[in-house]
């Protein structure tokens, strides 16, 4: 047998759950005729946990509640988007994707970071609701089970399959779907660097205002503290 994957690991230690369903690599459609890819989904009785899976270099520096962290490479500090402000986003996507289900649905923020070699993470509070990052497939399986406990939402075993077989029937496949949504991506990526030459705020297109500070300086959004964002120049 070979290495697993981390996305494998996951699906495999989620399967023992045997009323879960679980999806991995996921592409749906927006209302806007876009696509947003989910790296997995777990389709349970009493939860919907959406997945996000980062792999990252460094030390990483952030506050949950914040768009952008800080993350330290090579002696270079550069701005970290937040995984965690990247899943609400898909499950806000998700909610509307699934709003003709005849059941009430649940959702629950799974982020798992992934460091490589002497890699390090740190997060302060608070975090945003239903929202967890974890770094081991155990800590996710604590989270699963912690959730599943509170009981959120309780599906039968034909709700749950409803639920699991809607999902797949109306998710994009495809190559060429895929190559789209890859451009999709590239374009938001580029414009947003953009913004930042032009010293425009990539988040509300505010100007940015230099500030320094005894250790460096500082682009700012002008909007601070209602836009928090900043990058070190």
């Amino acid at each position: 047998m070979g290495i697993l994957t981390l996305d494998m690991q996951i699906t495999q230690s989620l399967a023992q759950y045997k009323d879960w369903w679980i999806v991995r690599d996921l592409l749906i459609p927006t209302e806007d005729n876009h696509s947003m890819h989910i790296d997995f989904l777990a389709v349970s009785p009493y939860c919907v946990f959406v997945g996000e899976i980062k792999t990252f270099r460094g030390t990483i520096v952030g506050n949950g509640m914040h768009k952008y962290w800080k993350q330290m490479v090579n002696g270079e500090e550069i701005d970290y988007f937040s995984p965690l402000m990247q899943n609400i986003y898909h499950i806000g996507r998700l909610q509307k994707f699934l709003k003709n289900m005849p059941f009430q649905l649940h959702f629950h923020s799974i982020v798992y970071m992934q460091g490589i070699d002497s890699s390090a993470i740190t997060l302060h509070g608070p975090y945003p609701p239903d929202c967890s990052v974890v770094t081991s497939v155990d800590a996710l399986l604590r989270i699963a089970q912690v959730i599943s406990e509170k009981r959120q939402m309780i599906l039968t075993p034909d709700e749950t399959k409803f639920l699991y077989d809607f999902i797949c029937k109306n998710q994009l496949r495809g190559a060429e779907e895929r190559e789209r949504h890859a451009q999709q991506s590239a374009e938001y990526k580029l414009n947003a660097r953009k913004a930042l030459m032009q010293q425009i705020c990539p988040e509300c297109l505010s100007p940015l205002r230099c500030v320094a500070t005894p250790t460096a300086n500082y682009w700012v959004c002008s909007r601070y503290p209602d836009c928090q964002y900043n990058h070190k120049i």
